[in-house]
């Protein structure tokens, strides 16, 4: 014999046989009765409430191995159907010289394009054939490449995301075709006051490697090419400066598909980082900006990212801080209420403020 599992929605010949009905919204509006509708009051025969959620859930704990090359790798599993699995270089615009200012800005439009192995198209076609998303990101102390999608997926995230990052083609083409995406962007940038003040204020405090541009001027940006990129990644994507982190994959899985891919990794002694003096400074420019006036005051954190205790506590202190902008539409903008719009609104007449932000940067 067979066991029908009882049914979680109400059937039809269960709801017009229902006499509790409250008759639902149209009967209420009428004043009429129906019994074509159960009512919401009461739960449904013989379907079972899911368990509630308990008070605690243990975190998924982070397993760490390194490879005999240096390589870090590290996961963490989460109940979530996704993964998220990204290569990570210690590596940004600190370690450019004059003649490659800009390098990590073109790497990051080279991210994903075509590799000694695969084309862009088919790169691109993998992607889309899993249901994927690819990124990569660039800042003045670290290079992230990105891949999210299903679990499911995750030897061939990793291969892919392992063959673009260590197998770059560099092709002439790509190359020219992402420099003049570049520069358009570097266009972009010079109108958006916002993003000049981010980059002033390291050049003002800063003398040395974090004083170096993230966007750089279009006159270093005509002297890069192929060969400029492949020099840069042979001196600076080497293992021990490299990190393979996931989040919701096992960590045995993830070493066996990546540890073979990574392995082959040069060994070579992590370079010292360049040196960088705080000095501070002020630093002034006279635009055009619609007659709003920009300004952004910045303190050092010792150390940066490195001292790990400080900086957990500083982005903390930046979403208690809080921020936002003003819109017209439904009142001041919700930002406006954060302890940092409200403290300077109370404090100083500025009452056309606009924006108010807490920034914070490796």
């Amino acid at each position: 014999t067979s066991r029908i599992a009882p049914a979680r929605f109400a059937s039809s010949s269960t709801v017009a046989t229902t006499s509790s009905s409250s008759g639902g919204l149209l009967s209420w509006l009428t004043g009429s009765q129906s019994k074509s509708v159960p009512s919401l009051d009461f739960p449904l025969p013989g379907v079972a409430l899911p368990p509630s959620l308990p008070d605690y859930v243990e975190p998924g704990k982070t397993k760490i191995t390194t490879l005999p090359n240096g390589l870090k790798v590290a996961s963490e599993t989460s109940a979530s159907p996704a993964a998220s699995i990204g290569l990570y270089v210690d590596c940004g615009s600190i370690y450019e010289s004059p003649a490659s200012f800009g390098v990590s800005h073109l790497l990051e439009r080279m991210a994903f394009k075509s590799t000694t192995n695969r084309s862009h198209l088919r790169i691109v076609r993998e992607v889309e054939a899993i249901g994927g998303n690819v990124n990569a990101a660039v800042s003045r102390e670290q290079i992230g490449y990105t891949f999210d999608a299903l679990k499911t997926y995750v030897p061939e995230m990793v291969e892919l995301l392992i063959d673009c990052v260590r197998n770059p083609a560099y092709l002439d083409w790509e190359v020219n075709e992402q420099l003049q995406k570049v520069k358009e962007e570097i266009a972009e940038a010079a109108k958006n006051p916002h993003g000049l003040l981010l980059e002033a204020i390291h050049s003002a405090g800063y003398s040395g490697a974090l004083a170096n541009p993230l966007l750089a001027p279009e006159s270093a940006v005509n002297m890069l090419n192929s060969t400029v990129l492949e020099d840069f990644v042979a001196e600076n994507f080497t293992a021990s400066r490299m990190v393979l982190a996931a989040t919701g994959v096992e960590h045995e899985e993830l070493l066996s598909v990546a540890e073979p891919l990574l392995s082959d990794l040069p060994n070579i002694p992590r370079a010292q980082e360049p040196k960088s003096v705080y000095t501070g400074g002020d630093y002034r420019c006279q635009a055009d900006s619609g007659g709003q006036t920009h300004f952004a005051l910045a303190f050092e954190l010792p150390g940066g990212w490195h001292n790990e205790k400080e900086a957990i506590i500083l982005t903390v202190l930046q979403i208690l801080m809080g921020g936002g902008g003003s819109f017209s539409a439904g009142g001041p903008g919700k930002g406006m209420y954060s302890r940092l719009c409200k403290l300077i609104l109370v404090y100083t007449l500025i009452f056309w403020l606009l924006t108010c932000y807490s920034y914070r940067a490796s």
